[in-house]
């Protein structure tokens, strides 16, 4: 893949958060979570050194605490809680060191798209991508570059 390719090439039939009809988003599942530690979930099926899973789980912990500071579960974000964390990102860290965190947790929302158990019909971090040019574009113009190294 080059650094070229266009984010909405990972999205499915929904490209913003208003083409998803208003009984697919994901606050509807909001009780379904509700005191569900779904990054749990996720990080039991990936096997990591005990050095990155220490990463890992200082990245979803952020993650949490954001999404907390926002009235949402960690796995029901919208496109602007996405951009808000980037944006946090960018400011506190390196670009280098806020993709790393943004990876991870965009990696957790492909394993919720891809798993049954879950409704999630959209990843928000990609929608998030889509638009104008933010901090959650600058994240991803990264990744595509750590791809093309």
């Amino acid at each position: 893949m080059s650094r070229t390719e266009p984010p909405y090439d990972r999205l499915g039939v929904f490209k913003e958060l208003s083409d998803v009809p208003d009984g697919r988003r994901l606050y509807h599942l909001a009780p379904a979570y509700e005191g569900r530690d779904t990054w749990a979930d996720y990080r039991a099926t990936v096997e990591l050194s005990d050095r990155m899973g220490e990463e890992w789980d200082r990245f979803a912990r952020r993650w949490k605490e954001h999404m907390d500071g926002r009235g949402r579960h960690h796995a029901l974000a919208r496109p602007d809680d996405v951009e808000a964390w980037s944006a946090e990102l960018a400011e506190r860290f390196s670009i280098d060191r806020a993709y790393q965190h943004w990876n991870v947790i965009e990696g957790f929302y492909d394993w919720l798209l891809w798993h049954t158990e879950h409704q999630h019909t959209y990843n928000p971090f990609h929608m998030a991508v889509v638009g104008a040019e933010n901090s959650t574009r600058q994240i991803w113009n990264r990744k595509m570059e750590k791809k093309d190294e």
